[in-house]
């Protein structure tokens, strides 16, 4: 079931969706989650508590990263649950999308300290979650949090859009 309800405000807010997710979506979002943990050499993780509570407001995510296909199975799983994951190589770039389009939250890996950076200076407030490996300090200098396991990043992002 989806009900959708257009607005045009502006250009970043043309409509709200809300989503029913079945069986089906949750069980796939946790599929995609265990193999981009099998992908990086880490074991299995549990995958209970993934799932956002029915219905799901769909949201989107921005993702800054130099190769987006590393991450192509968090990006599966997050989509299965109701989130549109668009993604960008460049600084630049995603200081833009940011400014033209309405998202919920932005996921980087280590051009992070960078990207919190511009964001700041323009202005532009969206929770940053951080995910790659030994990058603690992007915490201090306003990341949401550091994240390293694909498990941990689908649950941060659902916080952050809780």
């Amino acid at each position: 079931m989806a009900v959708l309800l257009f607005r045009a405000h502006t250009f970043g807010e043309l409509f709200t969706a809300t989503v029913t997710l079945r069986p089906g979506n949750t069980a796939s979002a946790a599929d995609a989650v265990q193999r981009a943990a099998r992908e990086r050499g880490e074991p299995a993780p549990q995958v209970a508590g993934l799932t956002p509570r029915e219905p799901a407001t769909l949201a989107r995510v921005l993702w800054l990263d130099g190769n987006p296909d590393d991450n192509l199975y968090e990006t599966v799983a997050l989509e299965q649950l109701g989130r549109f994951v668009t993604k960008t190589t460049s600084i630049g770039s995603a200081v833009r999308y940011l400014g033209e389009l309405d998202f919920a939250v932005v996921i980087t890996g280590r051009s992070g300290l960078g990207l919190i950076k511009e964001m700041r200076a323009a202005g532009l407030a969206q929770p940053v979650l951080v995910y790659t490996q030994n990058a603690a300090q992007l915490t201090v200098l306003g990341a949401q949090a550091v994240i390293d396991h694909p498990d941990e990043l689908v649950r941060a992002v659902n916080a952050q859009l809780s």
